[in-house]
């Protein structure tokens, strides 16, 4: 080989090798799919990534309601991304408790601004009671655990608590609403917003867990729909419950509030 060309084979020489290096620093071609740890506590996470060569670290927790104490609810990247070996994978925890927020004064308020301030803050309506009062479907009394509880009080974000309401100087009635089709979900918001109670759940035909009751519709409730004509606000509605939800749909306008407005409910119903 002349002496010329040396510099030129020692040039790609050194360029072959720093191109085969940079192949293996960077893994080239060598990817892992994201696993889906959601749901998985943070060990459990942490192993599932290792599995794959990856590495899960802990960034921050919030709270999820409905997801396990120290689950996982949130990761980056996304289960199902590419990613390169030996990548870290972030992983947001539900926290082991439920943050500490203020109560919210509701004495005063209508039912409807009531449910609605407890729904913005994250809390719950365990019940609706009444009693006589000139104003119909107003907030007496705010209680948890049969006690008043006082706006201020610190309480656990996801509580409920029990309203106290007017029911009119003799004692207002209204409808029966119709309850098929809705899920346990729709039923809880139609009966508060009926300004009724939710009573047993008689049976669930074909749930085997938990979740299956969360999918199951109402196909028969007691009392029946105009049945009885009307009844005394707060009375309790028992309901029967179904996996096999073909053909079972609410009534439309099932969620308007206006439907189960104490003044108008009866002409809306007819």
């Amino acid at each position: 080989m002349k002496k010329y060309a040396m510099p030129f084979v020692l040039a790609g020489l050194l360029l072959l090798g720093g191109w085969v290096w940079l192949r293996s620093y960077t893994r080239h071609n060598s990817v892992v799919i994201v696993p889906d740890v959601a749901g998985l506590s943070v060990t459990s996470s942490e192993e599932a990534l290792a599995a794959r060569g990856l590495r899960g670290i802990v960034i921050d927790s919030v709270y999820h309601e409905g997801a396990d104490p120290g689950s996982v609810v949130e990761q980056d990247p996304d289960a199902g991304d590419e990613v390169k070996a030996d990548r870290k994978v972030y992983l947001v925890v539900n926290a082991q408790q439920p943050p500490m927020i203020d109560m919210p004064q509701l004495e005063g308020l209508s039912k409807r601004q009531a449910i609605s301030v407890l729904d913005i803050l994250g809390l719950k309506v365990a019940g609706l009671e009444y009693k006589p009062d000139q104003c119909v479907d107003c907030v007496i009394e705010q209680r948890t655990n049969g006690e008043r509880i006082t706006a201020g009080t610190r309480v656990r974000r996801g509580a409920s608590f029990t309203l106290v309401l007017g029911s009119g100087d003799q004692g207002e009635r209204v409808p029966v609403p119709d309850l098929r089709g809705l899920t346990e979900a729709e039923l809880s918001t139609v009966l508060n917003m009926a300004s009724l109670n939710r009573g047993l759940v008689v049976a669930c035909e074909g749930c085997n867990t938990k979740a299956d009751s969360t999918l199951a519709r109402v196909y028969r409730q007691s009392p029946a729909p105009r049945s009885e004509g009307i009844i005394a606000m707060g009375t309790p509605i028992d309901v029967w419950l179904t996996m096999d939800t073909v053909g079972l749909k609410p009534m439309p306008g099932w969620n308007d509030p206006a439907r189960y407005s104490t003044n108008d409910s009866l002409d809306v119903l007819q």
